[in-house]
């Protein structure tokens, strides 16, 4: 009985809805970039960092931001952060957190804080499931430089999509909170060098173009496969939304997946089952006339995402005041 309630009151405890967390997200965004609430933003994200186990690392960057420019206590952000896979060196990348990244990059308590911080984030990784989607990358971009003809290519691509939701199945999406945040070196640190992505591609001299950009913060390779088999948000659409509710996949990320069909041409689009819908958050997509902001408000609200207008005020906050807002592969997070 003791223990059954022990559990009971950690599972209470852990939101495991993360609809939750992405709309406490959405309110702390709209709250800031359009009413300019400062308080009663930073209290909605801290509502959704201190209810749920797992936290996407743009989402206390973003916090530390608007904390700092409006004279509010940041830190606290940075340093859970840490746990996440955000590494100090980041920090050089936020010009609003360029003085405090000046301040603490040498520092040895706060070096101290990101050891402790560092090793908890590694603790929760699936080592063995980010080197099996390294590996496909590999295989991906080889069958890509060896394709005969586009057809073949795509059927490949799908044999590999295919291999990954099977996987899904059993272990669950591999995106930031499996595998972890793109990192050069990540294997190197529980001392299996080996296996980071640079040592396993450099015996390929023509993938030498395949790195480990950690500007992105979030997982990059599982969404390289993916976008290359054109109907991707088509053929596992169910499992996405699965993974979303789950915490397993950020709902932007399968906007992307989504509205990526608009970047091929239009006799493929509609092959792939094109839903004339979108998201508008894909920088190089042809999307459909006829796409107003009405339709697209209503598509990202079916999947926990904030309405157009605070995206395009995030981009003039980028502009105005040097904020850094959006991360993930093609900045669509």
């Amino acid at each position: 009985f003791f223990t059954f309630c022990v559990f009971s009151i950690i599972s209470y405890s852990q939101n495991l809805d993360y609809s939750v967390y992405h709309n406490d997200i959405n309110t702390a965004e709209q709250l800031y970039f359009m009413e300019n609430k400062v308080d009663s933003a930073l209290y909605h994200y801290n509502n959704a960092f201190d209810e749920f186990d797992f936290i996407f690392v743009k989402d206390l960057l973003n916090a530390a931001q608007i904390a700092k420019f409006n004279d509010r206590p940041f830190e606290s952000y940075i340093l859970k952060a840490f746990k996440y896979g955000l590494k100090i060196s980041h920090l050089e990348n936020y010009p609003i957190l360029k003085d405090y990244f000046t301040k603490v990059k040498n520092d040895k308590s706060f070096k101290i804080q990101y050891e402790k911080g560092r090793k908890e984030y590694l603790k929760k990784i699936n080592f063995d499931y980010l080197d099996l989607i390294y590996k496909l990358a590999i295989m991906d971009q080889l069958n890509k430089h060896n394709k005969t003809t586009q057809a073949r290519y795509w059927q490949q691509v799908k044999k590999i999509t295919d291999r990954i939701k099977d996987s899904i199945k059993t272990i669950g999406f591999p995106g930031d909170r499996l595998i972890g945040i793109s990192d050069s070196t990540i294997f190197k640190e529980i001392g299996k060098p080996h296996l980071d992505l640079y040592e396993q591609r450099k015996k390929y001299d023509k993938l030498w173009y395949m790195t480990s950009d950690e500007k992105y913060l979030s997982t990059i390779y599982t969404f390289v496969i993916y976008v290359h088999n054109p109907c991707s948000y088509n053929f596992y659409e169910d499992h996405f939304k699965k993974e979303i509710l789950k915490g397993n996949i950020h709902p932007r990320d399968v906007a992307l997946l989504h509205d990526h069909v608009y970047t091929y041409r239009k006799d493929l689009r509609n092959g792939c089952g094109n839903s004339g819908k979108g998201f508008r958050l894909h920088q190089y997509a042809n999307y459909p006339d006829g796409l107003n902001k009405d339709k697209v408000n209503e598509l990202r609200n079916e999947f926990f995402i904030i309405p157009i207008e605070v995206d395009i005020k995030k981009l003039e906050y980028e502009e105005k005041y040097k904020f850094n807002l959006f991360s993930g592969y093609y900045n669509c997070r």
